[in-house]
């Protein structure tokens, strides 16, 4: 059963007759409901966009490739699953092969080279701040964590699809990794490893789902650059042209900081950056970074420090 949402620049139409496929329409109807407001679709031929991320981390990408479309000029219908039917490495090949249309996700040499990479980082550089999920009777050891070689004493965990594994041997630290998503916490609380360092807009729901085992650990903080991108099917340049414009507006009429201060800065606070010590690694992954400005949320004092990285 599938749900078709079709927004102008300003507006939302009620869902269109359902077609054979196994995409629904998700958050995007709220997003663009309590954003925008009201105007007639600018064209009648919707451009029909499709990606596969619908778990609760990927929200925000959601969100901002709803408001880059409807800021793009064009009508736009957007179709993805309810829930997320597909792991990343799949997925990408998807679209790759066209099968989809857009994906989001940090940045690599691959990537750049078999997708067309729009270059507006989504996240503004908020995944590279890295905070570390723990079982709670190792928190304290962690939380007194200062360099890189006192970390490689542990065994971490990760995605083996993720474009930022690569840190983890660029920096001599140990890790075991799987494409299983939900796995990577079995293991951290089955004692397999030792912890999962976490975006600071992903680790809090994480941890909240899995509270009556791991907690967030106290005082030290992670960075290394891993900007996130918008990556389109090379089958779908125009696509990729639209969504850029769309962003760049966004950029300048002030609705991509609004949405992403309004996602992120209780989480931030939450954080309590400020507090934390910076541990910096590097990331031998990630091509030239354009335009990661994280004046919007990291605090002066470890701003400096991380550009320097």
């Amino acid at each position: 059963m599938v749900n078709d949402l079709t927004c102008s620049k300003h507006t939302c139409n009620a869902p269109s007759k359902a077609k054979a496929i196994t995409y629904i329409v998700v958050s995007t109807l709220i997003i663009v409901r309590s954003v925008l407001a009201t105007a007639e679709p600018v064209a009648d031929e919707s451009l029909v966009v499709r990606h596969y991320q619908a778990q609760e981390r990927y929200t925000f990408g959601a969100k901002l490739l709803a408001l880059a479309l409807s800021k793009s000029g064009r009508v736009y219908n957007l179709q993805a699953p309810k829930t997320q039917l597909v792991n990343e490495r799949r997925g990408e090949s998807m679209v790759i092969n066209g099968s989809l249309d857009v994906q989001w996700h940090s940045t690599s040499k691959e990537r750049e080279s078999r997708m067309i990479p729009i270059y507006t980082p989504i996240y503004r550089g908020i995944l590279g701040l890295r905070l570390i999920l723990s079982r709670k009777d190792q928190a304290h050891a962690l939380s007194e964590i200062r360099t890189k070689k006192e970390l490689s004493h542990y065994m971490g965990a990760h995605g083996a699809h993720w474009g930022d594994l690569p840190v983890y041997k660029a920096n001599n630290l140990p890790v075991r990794s799987h494409v299983d998503y939900k796995l990577l916490f079995k293991w951290l609380i089955s004692g397999r490893v030792d912890y999962f360092h976490r975006g600071i807009n992903e680790i809090w729901p994480e941890q909240e789902r899995y509270a009556q085992d791991i907690t967030v650990v106290s005082n030290v903080m992670l960075f290394y650059h891993l900007p996130v991108y918008f990556f389109v099917s090379k089958q779908r340049p125009q696509l990729a042209e639209h969504i850029h414009a769309g962003l760049l507006e966004a950029i300048k009429d002030g609705s991509y900081k609004k949405i992403f201060i309004a996602e992120y800065q209780s989480i931030l606070d939450k954080s309590n950056l400020i507090d934390r010590h910076l541990i910096l690694l590097n990331n031998p992954s990630v091509p030239k970074i354009k335009d990661e400005d994280m004046k919007w949320w990291l605090p002066a004092s470890k701003l400096n420090r991380s550009l320097s990285n």
